[in-house]
């Protein structure tokens, strides 16, 4: 039986998507009428091996998006004038908003005991809080983007066995905007003079304003990550599918090259100069594998059981490097890190959808959660992700022969997460400096792994909203 493909729309709020990998699509997998056992475009990634029951051959066209949101109410640091001692404070109310689009078009044909595909893809991107300048110091903008061309075949190994694989090139586009704390990280620490006097933490005078943007190569072998799945009758109409993906490259981290621009802090060039240096960001994206469990049910109904794994505890930090002469000369480090912090993450869901016989109206939902991917202590603007849950609401209609709209919505809930011990302190930068930089002490690998700034201590909430609007148009 043909399981419908469609159009997708999606709209959906996060303080901070997951890593934007193939995998963590939040409009494929969890969402209703699809998953790693159904014959739809978005398996040519999802699993390819579940292409191969489809009866249909088809186009697929996508149009997506996501919308972020974020609630914090945020605590500020306030240090003695040597940084020795502090205390935490009331500090700003931030709301949030981000849209990002995505898009994708796909193609699955079927042959004697085959059946290929290929699609191009953009995944809503993962973007960061703009324009907020209480994230300053962690975030202020930017986000991450991937492209996708895949092909992909699915062969009929025996009547109950399917085995598929795909390989997608991905190209991934970065821009990270925040800004740094030029007297916290000088040689004379808060005491570097300012206009009044000491600049002290968190001082307009001296903060600079980085942007960095750079990208992967354009065409290269790097940029390959292979999907392998099988996909299994068990039992009459119950079907199991596993998937695997690998990270880009199959190596232990992605470089990112581009440029950075910087604006000088204004104490150190009144006139904003802007500086532009060489720059390169390696990246550790994830591995991930889905799994579902599909049964039918009486009345026509299908039961959907699934889960994803992600390994992003890789993803510990976005390493940005920068090249040029007059580096020193400008007060501009060579290396920094700014810290996602990260660890895997296990999402589940479960749900029931109408079997598609060809009625005008099916209907499906699912609910499941996702464990969190950061620590309440590595919580910050930039990466925002506690244990989560979720419901997903599907109804699809029957336009005419061969074409098939489709409208679902999720809702994601993430409760707020209360971060007092965070693991982002500035305090860390000057007891590294008065040990002479001794990189044995835990504040100075504290420096080191790029925590010694603001803190992010405060109250962090977040929803996510998805929307996805569809059509498939099936081909002779």
């Amino acid at each position: 039986m043909a399981v419908p493909r469609i159009l997708t729309l999606a709209l959906s709020c996060a303080a901070q998507a997951a890593w934007a990998s193939p995998a963590s699509d939040p409009t494929a997998g969890r969402a209703v009428f699809t998953g790693a056992t159904m014959s739809h475009a978005t398996s040519i990634v999802l699993n390819p091996a579940a292409l191969g029951p489809g009866l249909v051959n088809e186009a697929y066209v996508a149009i997506t998006g996501v919308l972020e949101q974020l609630h914090a109410d945020l605590q500020q640091l306030e240090l003695s004038a040597d940084g020795t001692t502090a205390r935490l404070v009331p500090g700003p109310r931030v709301r949030d908003l981000e849209l990002a689009p995505g898009a994708m078009l796909a193609f699955t044909y079927h042959l004697a005991g085959f059946t290929i595909g290929a699609e191009a893809r953009t995944i809503p991107r993962e973007t960061f809080p703009d324009h907020q300048p209480a994230f300053r110091y962690h975030v202020s903008g930017g986000g991450e983007r991937d492209w996708l061309a895949s092909v992909g075949a699915s062969y009929k190994v025996t009547g109950e066995l399917y085995f598929g694989a795909s390989l997608s090139h991905q190209n991934t586009y970065l821009r990270l905007q925040y800004a740094r704390d030029a007297a916290l990280d000088s040689d004379q620490g808060l005491a570097s003079p300012c206009s009044t006097g000491p600049c002290g933490l968190g001082n307009p005078e001296a903060t600079q304003l980085w942007d960095v943007d750079v990208r992967s190569r354009l065409l290269s072998i790097a940029n390959l990550r292979v999907n392998v799945g099988v996909l299994y009758e068990i039992a009459r109409d119950v079907w199991l599918g596993v998937a695997y993906h690998t990270p880009p490259g199959f190596g232990v981290q992605s470089e990112l090259g581009g440029h950075v621009t910087i604006t000088p802090a204004p104490r150190d060039d009144p006139d904003g100069t802007l500086l532009r240096y060489a720059s390169v960001v390696d990246v550790q994206l994830p591995a991930s594998a889905d799994a579902e469990l599909r049964v039918r049910l009486p009345l026509f109904l299908e039961l959907h059981l699934g889960g994803r794994w992600e390994d992003l505890s890789r993803m510990q930090a976005y390493d940005v490097r920068a090249f040029g002469s007059t580096l020193a000369r400008n007060q501009i480090p060579e290396w920094t890190e700014r810290p996602r912090g990260m660890r895997d993450s296990f999402a589940g869901w479960a749900g029931v959808e109408q079997v598609d016989l060809g009625q005008a109206w099916v209907f499906g939902a699912r609910a499941g959660f996702e464990t969190a991917a950061v620590s309440p202590k590595r919580t910050s603007p930039l990466t925002v992700a506690p244990t989560s849950f979720t419901l997903d609401l599907g109804a699809q209609l029957r336009i005419s022969r061969g074409v098939v709209a489709q409208l679902s919505y999720g809702l994601a809930y993430f409760p707020t997460v209360n971060v007092q011990d965070s693991e982002f302190d500035p305090r860390s930068r000057v007891a590294c400096a008065a040990a002479s930089f001794d990189y044995t002490r835990a504040e100075c690998e504290a420096v080191r792994d790029g925590y010694a700034i603001a803190t992010a201590a405060g109250n962090y909430e977040r929803f996510q909203h998805a929307m996805r609007i569809g059509l498939r148009y099936d081909l002779p």
